[in-house]
């Protein structure tokens, strides 16, 4: 298992290697933080509120978790592959 825990600069892309199949993803906070998979993270993608988090279970092996926030959020991913 890997795990991630990284602050967030408002409105700037992070891409995250994680390679599996599984994954969680959760939002320290403050701001709203949005994620994408393989694939460019804007404000139009699956939203994780402040405080919030998501376990994914995606059947087929994801390369990369792509995170943006509108603010100054921490987030944290746990692959488990």
């Amino acid at each position: 298992m890997k795990l991630f825990r990284k602050a967030l600069t408002a409105n700037t892309e992070e891409v995250f290697e994680i390679n599996g199949q599984f994954a969680t993803i959760l939002n320290v906070g403050p701001g709203d933080m949005y994620v994408n998979f393989d694939k460019e993270a804007t404000t139009n993608s699956l939203l994780i509120p402040a405080g919030m988090g998501r376990s994914f279970y995606f059947g087929r092996y994801v390369k990369n978790v792509h995170v943006i926030s509108d603010g100054t959020s921490t987030v944290q991913i746990d692959d488990m592959r």
